[in-house]
């Protein structure tokens, strides 16, 4: 899911757009082969809800067309912020990239010169005056140069030709050098192999291991710094520019994180030292170059664990942790100007706040509430302000600036601007009791304009995760789309949701569709109690995980009457082998399938599927590594031969997020004529 600047003319409404809508909804009404709302429904009813007076409601151009910023880095002298936006660009049916700037004290920014392929991974010129970034730009293959764009005026130029694709890119402070890694290079003969079609893949082979390098700025020297059978990610430089830390990894695997660390070389090459690290995150180095900093945890034998804030001295010893009895995860902190105190997000139920920890530990403090959700990490400037990500309910992601990490902040992009003007879905944080006497939270968004006390037809989104993971404040395109064509939207941050403690987190092991699933099943009942639900119209979705417990409620009630199950997996056994996450799910169940089998089918709804009823539609990416479509193609069998009505849909060259635009503007308006269609 990123976004893209050619797009303004979708949000606008212009005529791909409607194309895309109308070509999505005429084939959706098609596939799904009914003579209901949906095969009556004209291609612009599809797109929208109808219109009324006031704000536009919240519609599926506006959902597929939501810009995302990431990478936001400050300039040396705390002036500047260089962020990257994601747009969609409907016309290609593509995602593309583009460099934008905020300069103080502007509360709007510009864009860059825009180019057709992507531009990613900037980095300020210490004096400020040029910005490095990774791009494709003259390249027909796809290979990555680092490009260099004046500030003061000019067009972009290629700083050198690089052997292969370069990404992470990091100015030194000194402004000599710029750090990148590269792929190692293939023989001429695997090449030539591969030309010819001589590509067959080894499972868990590495042809090619990526390595950290630095290129003097002024020769275009090129110097490889490591070399070895590890991968190296994420570089940052110390303050005095003569050593570089970077994640390492031995594979790059998504199966071997517990195996990470931090590393530290010196800058012209040398021996490498871990930090003895377990990271969830970045490692940042102090202001003043004495200490490195990091979230993590610290069991390398747990793959389910709280995360700490840790630091430990650049001149080496032993990490120390300093939140210990802070009773929530931290994440990847920012240092203040004087390297004494380490600021980093905290979730708080379904709120975020901004926490902070003196580097010689003791108690953290919650200060200002952001009413809202973060997607990215706090990054702290020269002169003590800091800047991230955050959305509200009613206000889409935007880049937003501190005066300081304690202090309120400003917005100063604009990115999502036409859909922030749409009318959106009321939300609001509940509480209720568990059938084990908890207290659990969950937000809910009713339709703009709904009463405040009706019973609603209801729809239950199921977060993905499990673990950390969680429903908050922030906007949220799914439920506000579903309000937007008169659902009510149910998110239960149930057992394992993350901001209620550890213990509410770390639920027991090996109790999937255990637990979680009773405080959703009391969270529907409770809203159902009140008034709020009607409990005769009900549905239940979600993706990932959301997907797995979607699965699970079809085999384990019918006061559903509609299902989708998006990259949910129903047998657990199954997907051990065929995911890439094989010793996580292993230490989950408490040992491998054929050690802890009745656990793993305890836990897997196929176990249970001759019990279902519900029409359920099934939704997956084709080249999903995490939650492979043969899972679902289970479920859809089963039903098929259990005479359920079912619907299958794969997206091919999608992993587990859907990227390409068409393909999300299917998914967005093929569940919501799921739901019109059974949920009466």
């Amino acid at each position: 899911m990123s976004p893209r600047s050619s797009s303004v003319r979708v949000i606008q409404g212009g005529a791909l757009s409607i194309s895309l809508v109308a070509c999505a909804a005429l084939a959706l009404a098609c596939a799904l082969g009914v003579a209901g709302p949906v095969a009556a429904a004209t291609p612009a009813a599809m797109a929208r809800p109808a219109k009324s007076p006031g704000p536009p409601a919240f519609s599926l151009e506006h959902a597929i067309t939501l810009r995302q910023i990431q990478s936001p880095v400050w300039s040396s002298d705390g002036r500047r912020v260089a962020f990257v936006v994601n747009a969609p660009d409907t016309a290609e049916n593509t995602t593309n990239q583009d460099l934008w700037l905020w300069a103080a004290p502007a509360t709007t920014c510009r864009a860059s010169p825009r180019h057709p392929k992507n531009d990613y991974s900037p980095s300020f010129s210490p004096g400020g005056d040029t910005l490095a970034f990774v791009s494709p730009r003259d390249s027909d293959e796809g290979k990555t140069s680092i490009w260099l764009l004046p500030l003061r005026g000019g067009e972009p130029w290629k700083l050198a030709t690089f052997v292969e694709s370069v990404a992470d890119v990091r100015w030194s402070p000194d402004g000599r050098s710029i750090a990148y890694t590269m792929l190692d290079t293939l023989s001429r003969q695997a090449k030539d192999w591969k030309k010819k079609k001589w590509d067959q893949v080894v499972e868990d082979e590495i042809p090619q291991y990526n390595h950290l390098w630095v290129i003097d700025v002024a020769s275009g020297k090129q110097t490889r710094v490591t070399s070895g059978k590890f991968m190296v990610s994420d570089p940052r430089w110390s303050p005095d520019s003569k050593s570089l830390a970077f994640t390492w990894n031995p594979t790059g695997a998504v199966d071997d994180g517990n195996l990470s660390d931090f590393a530290i070389v010196p800058a012209a090459g040398g021996p490498l030292r871990k930090l003895g690290a377990l990271p969830e995150g970045g490692v940042v180095w102090s202001p003043d170059g004495r200490w490195l900093a990091w979230a993590g945890a610290s069991d390398r034998a747990k793959h389910v664990e709280k995360t700490d804030l840790w630091i430990v001295p650049a001149a080496g010893g032993t990490p120390a942790k300093l939140t210990g009895s802070f009773d929530e995860d931290a994440f990847t902190p920012a240092w203040n100007a004087s390297s004494d105190t380490l600021f980093f997000m905290s979730q708080r139920g379904a709120s975020t706040r901004v926490a902070s920890v003196a580097r010689a530990g003791g108690t953290v403090t919650l200060g200002v509430d952001l009413d809202g959700e973060t997607a990215s990490a706090p990054v702290a400037g020269p002169r003590g302000r800091v800047v991230y990500v955050l959305s509200r309910w009613n206000e889409p992601a935007e880049l937003r600036v501190a005066d300081h990490a304690a202090a309120p902040s400003r917005a100063v992009s604009h990115v999502n601007a036409d859909a922030a003007a749409c009318a959106f879905g009321a939300t609001r944080t509940v509480r209720w009791t568990s059938s084990d006497g908890v207290r659990v939270e969950g937000v809910l968004v009713r339709p703009a304009g709904a009463a405040g006390s009706s019973a609603l037809k209801t729809l239950v989104l199921l977060h993905g995760g499990p673990y950390q993971s969680r429903y908050g404040i922030g906007f949220n395109s799914v439920a506000q789309f579903m309000a937007a064509h008169g659902y009510q939207v149910f998110m239960p941050n149930f057992r394992s949701s993350g901001g209620y403690g550890t213990t509410f987190m770390l639920r027991q092991r090996a109790d999937w569709g255990g637990q979680d699933w009773r405080d959703v099943e009391c969270g529907v009942d409770s809203l159902v109690k009140w008034g709020l639900a009607d409990g005769n119209r009900l549905g239940v979705f979600g993706h990932s995980y959301g997907g797995y417990l979607s699965a699970w409620a079809i085999t384990h009630t019918t006061r559903y009457d509609a299902a989708v199950v998006s990259a949910g997996a129903p047998d657990l056994a199954a997907l051990w082998a065929q995911s890439d996450t094989h010793q996580y799910r292993a230490f989950e169940f408490e040992g491998m399938p054929w050690v802890s089998f009745d656990k793993w089918r305890r836990s897997s709804p196929i176990a249970f599927i001759e019990r279902a009823k519900t029409p359920t539609l099934l939704l997956n990416g084709e080249a999903d590594v995490r939650i492979p479509y043969p899972q679902a193609q289970q479920t859809y069998q089963s039903h098929k031969f259990l005479g359920v009505p079912a619907e299958f849909v794969h997206y091919p060259r999608e992993g587990h997020g859907l990227r390409e635009p068409r393909h999300r503007a299917d998914w967005f308006a093929r569940q919501v004529a799921w739901f019109d269609r059974w949920v009466k």
